[in-house]
């Protein structure tokens, strides 16, 4: 008998937050620097590592239910391994995103949290 994903997940990922870098040139030197880490900034991204945590392990409990779900496996594990960086790469994680996406788009719940992960990665990063 085959298991049945649960309609509600309780992944939630949120937060609208933006750091800004500033750069300095003056005439012919450069200097960068660094805004101080903003603490709503590495809450939001603990929570979305979370997140990104508990997808990983839905899709690994349930991947006999997905035609590839090996990849989509692989692919979240792609997601968490991005997370875990100092900068996490924006491009990279809506990338591997938008591979899963589709291949849990008959999954309601799980569909929703990649979406909701989606919509985090794209407003704080």
């Amino acid at each position: 008998m085959s298991e049945t994903v649960p309609n509600n997940s309780g992944i939630q990922a949120g937060g609208d937050i933006r750091i800004d870098d500033s750069a300095v040139a003056v005439n012919r030197s450069t200097a960068s620097t660094t805004a101080p880490a903003d603490p709503d900034r590495e809450a939001a991204i603990a929570e979305l590592r979370a997140a990104a945590r508990l997808l990983l392990e839905q899709l690994r409990t349930h991947q006999d239910q997905y035609e590839d779900g090996e990849d989509l496996v692989h692919a979240a594990e792609q997601v968490d391994a991005e997370l875990t960086r100092d900068e996490p790469r924006r491009n990279a994680l809506l990338r591997w995103l938008g591979f899963i996406a589709p291949g849990v788009e008959a999954t309601a719940a799980i569909a929703g949290d990649v979406a909701a992960i989606q919509n985090s990665v794209t407003s704080m990063l």
